[in-house]
């Protein structure tokens, strides 16, 4: 199965955020909660972890790009993902020190 990695929602005021810094490349083994991506909003910078193990597929975002909350950044296939599966989408929660 391949998984969709989102854009996490870190609150309600922050409605966008820029991709950083890719913190792993397609074809890289990762493990669940492993950091994949740095992202930064206007209230914090953060690591997004891998929500599952597998290997990274490709990336549907770019460094310095800007996105809303909730838009897909890449994708991770899984060790039972078959070829040509349809991807199923990974939203992680981020929590944040206020």
């Amino acid at each position: 199965m391949s998984v969709t990695i989102e854009l996490p929602h870190v609150g309600e005021s922050v409605v966008e955020g820029t991709i950083g810094k890719w913190l792993k490349q397609p074809g890289d083994t990762v493990k669940r909660y492993e950091p994949l991506v740095e992202i930064i909003t206007d209230k914090v910078t953060m690591e997004v972890p891998s929500p599952v193990d597998g290997s990274l597929v490709r990336l549907l975002a770019e460094e310095g790009e800007t996105l809303p909350m909730g838009a897909p950044i890449a994708e991770v296939a899984t060790a039972d993902s078959p070829e040509g599966a349809e991807p199923e989408t990974a939203s992680i929660q981020v929590e944040t020190a206020a």
